[in-house]
């Protein structure tokens, strides 16, 4: 996308870091222009815009903080700008978005578990035994046993999903049934003993099509971008 700057400008943006933002929003731009929102759309966005910054909608005078150093008149321009961006990636990658779920469903689905992690495989058997033969629970041993943020919510992490967790991790929990107690098993340098309490099975409902949207759109800008050069 050389063609958006000169030379010196291209320097210019490179010393300053600012190559990278400045093309993406280039190419953004360039691939939404045919793009118009519905009529009454962009009076609506200016509305609520206005509304949540507390800024006259007929006089803006006042810049929220995030837009400081544009000018009030430009605010509008920034609201018909988003919008015209939403409604191309609406346009664009809607059709692609349940397919695009499909595929990441996997990792996107959540789960909510229980866990105690220590360094000696020999005191990861004993919590083990003493959980499974009722003597302990995992809120009574997270104190004492547990590593991390289990410390404080009684052993209970999540809920989280599996693309967020260490694949040896997600791996062993994927395949457990809720409420099943977890032979120790080791991952990385830790020995982990483990009870699955709650799988969250993700859905395709608007919320989620909206985030496979804005996948799809990222994964557009991210080809497109390095698939230019940059000085």
């Amino acid at each position: 996308m050389l063609e958006f700057f000169s030379e010196t400008q291209t320097a210019e943006l490179a010393s300053y870091r600012l190559w990278g933002p400045l093309l993406s929003a280039r190419l953004l731009d360039e691939a939404s222009s045919g793009f118009a929102p519905e009529p009454g759309e962009l009076e609506a966005a200016w509305q609520a815009f206005c509304k949540r910054h507390n800024i006259d909608p007929d006089v803006p005078a006042n810049v929220p903080h995030e837009f400081t150093g544009c000018p009030p008149e430009r605010l509008k321009k920034i609201v018909e700008r988003d919008l015209r961006l939403a409604t191309w990636k609406k346009a664009v990658f809607s059709p692609e978005a349940e397919t695009h779920f499909e595929k990441r469903k996997p990792a996107l689905n959540r789960v909510v578990y229980s866990l105690l992690r220590v360094k000696d495989a020999g005191l990861s058997r004993e919590l083990w035994f003493r959980i499974k033969g009722g003597e302990s629970t995992f809120a009574d041993l997270a104190p004492d046993y547990a590593s991390g943020n289990e410390v404080y919510t009684a052993g209970i992490i999540g809920p989280v999903s599996f693309g967020a967790m260490h694949p040896a991790l997600a791996g062993v929990l994927k395949s457990a049934r809720a409420g099943e107690l977890l032979k120790p098993f080791a991952v990385a340098e830790w020995f982990l003993v483990a009870r699955v309490d709650h799988h969250l099975p993700v859905e395709f409902d608007d919320a989620m099509k909206h985030q496979m949207i804005e996948e799809l759109a990222a994964q557009w800008l991210e080809t497109r971008a390095h698939g230019r050069p940059t000085k």
